[in-house]
């Protein structure tokens, strides 16, 4: 899709003001910039080489099969290793792919809204597929959770789980650190279940499931060396709601 003919997102048809604009179209270069783990500034760069050129735009990743020659390609399609189902309809597919995971932009909106958003409609994805996924979020674990409108021809790791339960995956944190997977972006009206084990109980998995085991125990011993560490400043302003935002 060329940048001229992108009229959903820069609404030709309608004027914007000038502040408008530039917020969408920061908005949209963000957008390529995560679907493709690279920095805003490299697309920027990229865009720019293209546009020299004189070669066409390509701005839509779901069009990255056509042509894309300004940016590397977001489809990085992978081998799938495992498939379990979990009812009649949704499974956990297990994928093996190379180079640095992409990750979905935010916590997907829409009817199949992102399970690790409260404000999802609990029961959604079946328990099953909760109980199949929780080692995802085990200490130390080497496995991310998929967002779930991905595919194994164009895997994503999930916004919900990057800010709330991905912190034992050191792999996954240390790609995070070295900006090679973009933070995704919370919006202000979203609020999401604090860890894994919450999210998966608000989806039909009974608290004391074995497969929640592991995370209710770090759950614990999070507690305690929180309760254990004196309090500095004043401890009402010094509180933090981590569902406001941030990486969890």
């Amino acid at each position: 899709m060329a940048l001229e003919a992108d009229r959903t997102l820069l609404g030709p048809e309608q004027p914007l003001d000038e502040a408008e604009h530039d917020q969408r179209v920061r908005a949209h270069l963000a957008k390529l910039a995560n679907a493709r783990g690279l920095s805003v500034d490299k697309v920027v760069e990229a865009l720019n080489a293209t546009l020299a050129s004189g070669q066409p735009l390509i701005t839509d990743p779901e069009h990255d099969g056509e042509a894309s020659p300004g940016l590397p390609s977001s489809r990085k399609g992978g081998t799938v290793t495992q498939q379990r189902p979990a009812d009649s309809v949704w499974g956990v597919t297990s994928v093996d792919y190379q180079g640095p995971p992409v990750a979905q932009r935010s916590p997907c909106a829409g009817t199949e809204r992102c399970p690790w958003r409260r404000d999802a409609v609990p029961g959604a994805f079946p328990a099953e597929a909760f109980r199949l996924s929780a080692p995802t979020s085990y200490s130390d674990s080497g496995r991310r959770f998929g967002c779930h409108s991905s595919s194994a021809e164009a895997p994503r790791v999930c916004a919900g789980w990057l800010l709330r339960g991905a912190s034992g995956n050191q792999q996954v944190m240390k790609l995070l650190e070295a900006g090679l997977i973009q933070v995704p972006m919370l919006p202000a009206e979203v609020e999401l279940y604090d860890d894994y084990a919450e999210m998966a109980v608000a989806n039909g998995v009974a608290e004391d499931d074995p497969t929640l085991a592991p995370i209710l125990r770090r759950r614990s011993q999070e507690m305690c060396a929180y309760n254990e560490t004196p309090p500095v400043g004043d401890v009402a302003e010094d509180k933090q709601d981590r569902r406001s935002g941030g990486a969890g």
